[in-house]
């Protein structure tokens, strides 16, 4: 590829993908979640001098026994100012609203007062109302300014504080004129007279907090008023005091006025975000950020450069690359905020630059499969496609050969299909057929099954290869019950004649690979087990059940609760019997288990003449045994002709294949 195209496609890809991800909250909310996470990283860091929290709390509507509900009373923010100006206390910051005439106007008086004597920080707080009406809408402002006496002797300032999501990470901006024409609270304390001040923070700074909730040193205001709590006075000594709401319960309102930190929990509150403002502000140490457009702007520029780097490398170096980008910008990233600077770029470094790795690798193997798929193209036509991820990751498999390995068989097969397909023209049972194979071969993939191959109307598969499975008996037993659920489900579409289908599983010892000659082979699997497999599915016609596998099975399936042993077998061509089991859904009730149990126990050690009773009475019960009731029965029949064979152990002889 040229150069200029390769720049071209990565600059598109760049301002793309930076695009897209900028369209979204995520671009942000992944900044600020790094930049939280620097912070706790770093751990709490020491406040400066000069700042104190008094805490409206729990404790001091205890000790000064006040109500909750109505506003703190007056005559104790009179006090208040009065303990503070003996401390030396340079300012105080209401965190408070002072509206109107208290009920007390004498307290009003000492209050006055107090101001008076004490520089004191007052709230005013701006509501801004959204009114729709059809046609358009209009907003209302309302300022509700403390009372008019304490304007006088105290300096107003707006104390709302807000952002989005519950977490205060901006200083405070502005909205109206009404706005602009007051400072905010932690401004004026720090005699900060207007909101357009070229010293305060731009509108993308953040606010450095020291740490979590209860960071700033705070006091309970009972504590200032009380004469027995110890009072470091050097503290108090030319300092800031911030007062107010400081609980952790949901009363008078104070829980509207708490936030998330970026430090997590405990959660701060307004008092201490106006006392970390004002911090910022005095030392000029806050979080200085870029403007969004220089930001992303950058951003697009380090994703471009991803993108040609990308288009210019293997994946394997871009990966390192990559790596050592995402640690590299981590390391500047946290210094940079400690030093008060942040440095944007999570988007770009964590997402962006990852996507184009994923998109370069999946160009990579995009290729490299093209190029795979040319040298494999003989091969496509003659392997089951369970076998290609295999052949992806084994070169080997392409050879002939196989391997002995202990897997679990299945065949299944449709009762009576040549009668129900003689009668229907050759689409409709090629339609139903493919209906019908559809709905198994899923069944079979969903228990992770290896279907190697279709037999007229039967299928033929296996569990335990390619892929290793330890239970594959019990996904192979699993399959044959899912099975018949799907049949019952494709039969209830009426859109074919109704199919019965009979399984047969067993478990043992079988060739497994590519078996066939030089030119053209197939992944299959033989052995005496696979034989095996398939007469246990044609015995299923004899005993009357549509399921059937093999002690084998059962065992390696860990027992299998609900198995049903239905007989021991001897089928022609193996000189050792085989015990057939077979599940029933639903199953059968207990005292019918019970009785074919008892029956079938009988039987194998002799008792001929008293199974045939037992079967005789079981047949009529259970319509599901009938079939495999009267098969005892001729055996017995036959059995009372002859003298039981040496050696018998219960076991019926089938001879027929």
């Amino acid at each position: 590829m040229k150069l200029w195209v390769k720049s071209a496609v990565a600059a598109a890809v760049g301002v793309s993908l930076l695009l897209a991800a900028s369209a979204t909250t995520l671009f942000d909310d992944l900044e600020y979640r790094v930049s939280d996470l620097w912070l706790q990283i770093r751990g709490r860091q020491p406040v400066p001098p000069g700042v104190i929290v008094v805490a409206i709390d729990e404790q001091s509507y205890s000790e000064l026994d006040v109500p909750y509900g109505p506003p703190w009373p007056r005559a104790l923010h009179a006090k208040m100012l009065q303990r503070l100006k003996e401390l030396g206390v340079r300012r105080v910051a209401f965190d408070v609203l002072f509206t109107g005439p208290g009920a007390d106007l004498q307290a009003d008086t000492q209050l006055i007062r107090a101001f008076s004597e004490m520089p004191s920080v007052i709230g005013a707080e701006l509501s801004i109302r959204s009114i729709q009406k059809q046609g358009g809408g209009f907003t209302i402002e309302n300022l509700e300014q403390p009372y008019e006496p304490f304007r006088k002797v105290a300096t107003q300032a707006l104390v709302g504080v807000r952002d989005r999501k519950l977490m205060i990470r901006h200083f405070p901006i502005p909205r109206s004129d009404r706005e602009r024409s007051l400072p905010f609270l932690a401004q004026a304390a720090a005699d900060i007279k207007s909101s357009d001040d070229p010293s305060l923070p731009g509108p993308y700074d953040l606010i450095r907090y020291y740490g979590p909730g209860r960071t700033v040193p705070f006091y309970s205001y009972w504590e200032l008023l009380s004469d027995d709590a110890p009072l470091p006075r050097e503290q108090f000594k030319d300092a800031t005091v911030f007062i107010g709401l400081l609980m952790q319960s949901d009363t008078g309102g104070s829980q509207k006025d708490s936030f998330i930190s970026p430090y997590g929990a405990p959660m701060v509150f307004g008092v201490e975000v106006h006392a970390t403002i004002f911090s910022n502000l005095t030392q000029h140490n806050w979080i200085r950020r870029s403007s969004p457009l220089v930001e992303r702007s950058a951003q697009a520029a380090l994703a471009s450069v991803a993108a040609f780097v990308a288009l210019s490398v293997s994946p394997v170096i871009f990966s390192a690359l990559t790596a050592a980008l995402v640690v590299g910008w981590s390391v500047a990233a946290f210094l940079a905020f400690g030093s008060g600077v942040f440095l944007a770029g999570a988007p770009t470094v964590l997402i962006v630059v990852p996507i184009i790795l994923l998109c370069s690798a999946l160009h990579s193997y995009i290729s490299a499969r093209q190029a795979e798929e040319s040298l494999r193209s003989a091969f496509s036509l003659y392997v089951s496609p369970e076998m290609v991820p295999k052949l992806q990751s084994e070169g080997g498999a392409l050879k002939l050969g196989g391997e002995k390995l202990w897997v679990t068989a299945v065949f299944t097969d449709i009762l009576d299909f040549t009668s129900i397909s003689e009668d229907m023209p050759a689409e409709k049972t090629s339609e139903m057929l493919n209906a019908y194979f559809t709905d198994i071969v899923e069944v079979v993939f969903k228990n992770q099954g290896t279907l190697l191959k279709f037999i007229g109307d039967a299928i033929f598969a296996i569990w335990g290869a390619p892929v290793k499975l330890p239970n594959h008996a019990e996904l192979a037993i699993q399959t044959a019950r899912d099975i018949q659920a799907a049949v019952e489900k494709f039969n209830a579409s009426q859109r074919f004649p109704r199919l019965t289908t009979r399984v047969g599983v067993h478990t043992g010892p079988m060739l497994v690979g590519n078996l066939g000659s030089q030119k053209r082979f197939d992944y299959t699997a033989i052995g005496d087990a696979v034989n095996l497999a398939s007469r246990v599915e044609g015995l299923n016609k004899y005993i009357g059940t549509t399921i059937l596998f093999t002690e084998t099975t059962r065992k390696d399936a860990g027992g299998f609760s609900g198995a049903v042993h239905m007989a021991t077998v001897r089928v022609k061509g193996r000189k050792e019997p085989v015990k057939l089991f077979t599940v029933f859904d639903p199953p059968l009730d207990p005292a019918t288990l019970a009785a074919w149990n008892d029956a079938v126990n009988t039987f194998s050690v002799g008792k001929v003449t008293e199974s045939a009773e037992a079967f005789e009475a079981l047949r009529p019960k259970e319509r599901r045994l009938e079939v495999a009731c009267q098969l005892y029965l001729e055996e017995i029949s036959a059995l009372r002709e002859t003298p039981l064979p040496q050696g018998w152990a219960g076991e019926l002889n089938f001879e027929v294949k």
